[in-house]
């Protein structure tokens, strides 16, 4: 049964192929109102209260048509759906949750897409690594074989089951046992995303903690001569803000399951990312937290 996530896709397709037809001024009147029509049937699955008020907002623009002699739609209305496509790939886009570590030895990525985790394995200095495939919604782990196997690089692997009685099983190939809850995990997300028309990241504190001590980093390519740019980001809006007359603030702390934006964050680069790295650390437990996120840009010089 195909997710939302499919479905967007399909429907994504289906406009882009409408969309050209109208780029060569081939497409009938009714075939862009069917274009328009799946854009706002597909926006209707949102349920992230954000992406909903976005759909909403853009369902209020008027769409103008041309009288067409020749019964065609003019060529100069295929930018109409632009917007429409914007939204549901910035959708799409927002699910693939991406993370990393690295030690002397190995650097170690984790990527979440839809309801899979692929965990990639790298031995530094090697070209190949290993891919794990975790199914949250079947608890299997599969392995890539286009990829290096995994005994090269994995003794065992370990689970843990965290029930809804507050008890923690940990799960080995031999044994069951239940274990002491753990101290708190702090932890932090960072996603591209767009607010009052400006381009944004993003920053959610995921964890079991409230966070403090932030530095955030951005770092992004121009063109020669000045190749690699790195800036550190320190205006922060709240969710309630309207980013047009908000003044931005100092981060203090980030309170557990909250989000707030950077604005002023470069909307532009080679190639088309932008890297941000956060580091803060937990107020109870005083762990540290160091994340690198890869995120898009909405432009690229060309």
């Amino acid at each position: 049964m195909a997710n939302v996530y499919d479905k967007i896709a399909t429907a994504l397709k289906e406009i882009r192929k409408i969309q050209n037809l109208i780029e060569q001024g081939l497409a009938k009147p009714d075939e862009k109102q069917k274009a328009f029509s799946i854009a706002k049937e597909t926006t209707a699955l949102f349920t992230n209260d954000i992406f909903q008020r976005k759909a909403e907002k853009l369902g209020r623009v008027t769409v103008w048509s041309m009288q067409s002699k020749n019964g065609f739609v003019p060529a100069n209305e295929a930018r109409q759906l632009d917007s429409w496509i914007a939204l549901l790939e910035e959708h799409n886009n927002a699910r693939k949750i991406k993370a990393e570590i690295s030690s002397d030895k190995v650097h170690i990525q984790s990527v979440v897409d839809g309801e899979d985790q692929h965990i990639f394995i790298t031995e530094k200095g090697s070209a190949e690594h290993t891919h794990l495939i975790l199914d949250s919604g079947t608890g299997e782990i599969r392995i890539d074989p286009k990829d290096k196997s995994p005994h090269d690089l994995i003794k065992s692997v370990e689970a843990k089951l965290q029930l809804k009685t507050g008890e923690i099983v940990q799960v080995t190939k031999t044994t069951l046992n239940f274990v002491e809850p753990e101290a708190p995990r702090p932890d932090v997300r960072a996603y591209a995303a767009s607010k009052d028309e400006y381009f944004v990241v993003e920053l959610y504190n995921n964890g079991d903690e409230d966070l403090e001590d932030f530095r955030v980093v951005a770092r992004w390519i121009q063109p020669p001569p000045e190749g690699a740019q790195e800036r550190v980001l320190e205006g922060f809006n709240d969710v309630t803000d309207y980013l047009v007359m908000a003044s931005p603030h100092s981060l203090n702390i980030l309170k557990q399951g909250t989000r707030v934006y950077i604005k002023g964050v470069p909307n532009i680069s080679i190639d088309k990312k932008i890297r941000i790295t956060i580091t803060c650390k937990g107020m109870r437990s005083g762990k540290k937290v160091e994340k690198v996120f890869e995120l898009e840009t909405p432009n690229q010089y060309k």
